[in-house]
């Protein structure tokens, strides 16, 4: 078995996340196979996601806001900061108050 690197780009974690998106649109809470997908993913590279789903103007799933976070991969201060659509993914790293 190969050992995984636990300081896996932040951008690779939220493509893998952007790859899921479809079935993450598809409801405004997460499945217990999603749920257990997404612990599995935190467990895995050491870090905190935090999902919210935000509607559209048809009161439907429209996109993914999030953040990432790791205690000890990114610097004191800050988290990375994403937005998954159905057209594009954004990401960005966050420097908190």
């Amino acid at each position: 078995m190969q050992a995984v690197n636990r300081r896996r780009s932040y951008t690779q974690i939220v493509n893998m996340l952007a790859e899921r998106s479809s079935s993450l649109l598809g409801e405004t809470e997460l499945s217990d196979d999603q749920s257990m997908w997404l612990r599995s993913v935190e467990e895995t590279y050491g870090v905190s996601i935090q999902l919210e789903t935000t509607l559209g103007p048809d009161n439907r799933p429209a996109a993914i806001d999030g953040v990432i976070s790791s205690e000890d991969q990114l610097p004191a201060g800050f988290q990375w900061a994403f937005r998954i659509d159905r057209h594009e993914t954004r990401c960005c790293l966050r420097a908190l108050d």
